[in-house]
């Protein structure tokens, strides 16, 4: 929307909004706009509900499923940050919350003496299977309970078009 009410202090002209640069087209538009209100929806409330029912929220959640997922339920802290998508910092606050919550344990890599390990605790994994009732659930009601099988394959069949590997690569493609 153009804002003619005021003028340019330097020439006394009206000023004008610049036009928008090779903006999206309706279509365009329209899945943008449904993809960030469905992730953030979905999102937003699944870490309400692990926040209420199980003392963690998403991100946490995300650190567990991510260790569960490898052999011996343990990645180094640098390993565990990549996956995660977070700085260095960010996953050692992380790790370092899990930790006093006894669901993770860091020890020292054999592998080079120099790196931390981080470890799914008996104590994590019961909890991990328990927030995934609850992960499982809110998922189905906010998303799939709306889709039929063969929108729900499509949807995934989409975002692997859309970034490939985003479905079939087990870490995060760069």
């Amino acid at each position: 929307m153009s804002n003619t009410s005021e003028k340019s202090p330097a020439s006394g002209s009206p000023i004008t909004d610049p036009p928008e640069p090779n903006p999206f087209t309706a279509s365009e538009f329209a899945a943008w706009r449904g993809m960030l209100r469905v992730y953030s929806t979905v999102v937003r409330e699944l870490d309400r509900r692990l926040q209420r029912d199980h003392g963690i929220g998403i991100d946490s959640y995300g650190v567990l499923i991510t260790l569960i997922t490898e052999p011996g339920s343990q990645l180094t802290i640098g390993e565990l940050g990549e996956r995660r998508v977070l700085s260095p910092s960010g996953i050692s606050r992380a790790v370092d919350r899990l930790a006093k919550e006894q669901l993770v344990a860091r020890t020292a890599n054999p592998a080079d003496g120099r790196s931390l390990l981080v470890g799914l605790t008996p104590y994590g994994v019961q909890r991990l299977r328990e927030a995934q009732v609850t992960h499982h659930t809110t998922v189905r009601e906010l998303l799939f309970d709306n889709l039929d099988e063969h929108h729900i394959k499509t949807l995934g069949d989409v975002w692997e078009k859309a970034i490939p590997g985003s479905v079939s690569s087990p870490i995060w493609p760069l």
